[in-house]
């Protein structure tokens, strides 16, 4: 897992011109209104860190990551809490959640920041989802050509840093067109919200290698940021919220 450096030195992540413009709504306000509208029972994180992003939720929860440093408020109304100190592949592998019955209807992926992780993430998050839950992934809409780099020094050159999670998007748009994928333009890297989901579909499982091999040393420059943007149309917040 990489860790964000405060370093006051690092230059301010500009959008370049070839990218969309994402809207003010924060990211944040619609994994909350996903909760309240669909009324969740029990949600997943994958990547909680400070515990910025759970400190608002109201349902049960579970949160992974391999070095928490909270620093919200994240003991609230749940009735459970759970935390997970340790790899998002490790916690997949250990069953935990499939032993106790502890079934998942929200997800959020924001954790390493890499494609064949975050597609990993999103393979073994569906397999414990409701099939009407709706998993989330953050990082999507990177807003310029440096910030989509591998490597996780670019934190220490500019203030944003999504990898390539975008290619998750067009992993799950090629393989998987079951699901329902909205790229939500919520600030300030966008919101991939994938609903339709079928727990026992292994299309992703079957593809994986052949996705690797197609995608992971793949740069955004070289297919320009409309070959990823043009596939599919980005959803404005209030309108997918409203969608709920």
């Amino acid at each position: 897992m990489f860790k964000f450096r405060n370093n006051a030195s690092r230059k301010r992540a500009e959008r370049h011109p070839d990218f969309p413009e994402m809207s003010q709504v924060p990211y944040l306000h619609v994994l909350s209104a996903i909760e309240t509208r669909r009324n969740v029972q029990r949600y997943l994180e994958i990547g909680s860190r400070s515990g910025a992003s759970i400190a608002r939720v109201g349902c049960s929860y579970a949160a992974v990551d391999p070095e928490f440093a909270i620093n919200a408020d994240v003991f609230n109304t749940s009735a459970q809490m759970m935390f997970f100190q340790q790899t998002s592949d490790d916690f997949f592998a250990s069953g935990v959640l499939k032993s106790m019955g502890w079934v998942p209807d929200f997800a959020f992926i924001d954790g390493m920041h890499l494609f064949e992780f975050a597609l990993r993430d999103f393979m073994n998050a569906e397999k414990l989802m409701e099939p009407g839950g709706v998993i989330c992934l953050h990082d999507v809409c990177p807003f310029n050509y440096e910030m989509t780099t591998r490597d996780d020094g670019a934190l220490e050159r500019i203030s944003a840093w999504t990898g390539d999670v975008w290619k998750v998007v067009a992993a799950l748009l090629d393989v998987r067109p079951d699901l329902q994928v909205d790229v939500v333009a919520a600030a300030k890297t966008g919101l991939a919200c994938v609903s339709q989901l079928d727990p026992n579909n292994r299309a992703l499982d079957e593809n994986y290698d052949a996705l690797l091999a197609k995608y992971q040393t793949m740069e955004l420059s070289e297919i320009g940021a409309d070959g990823f943007y043009g596939r599919f149309q980005l959803v404005d917040p209030d309108a997918y919220i409203a969608s709920l």
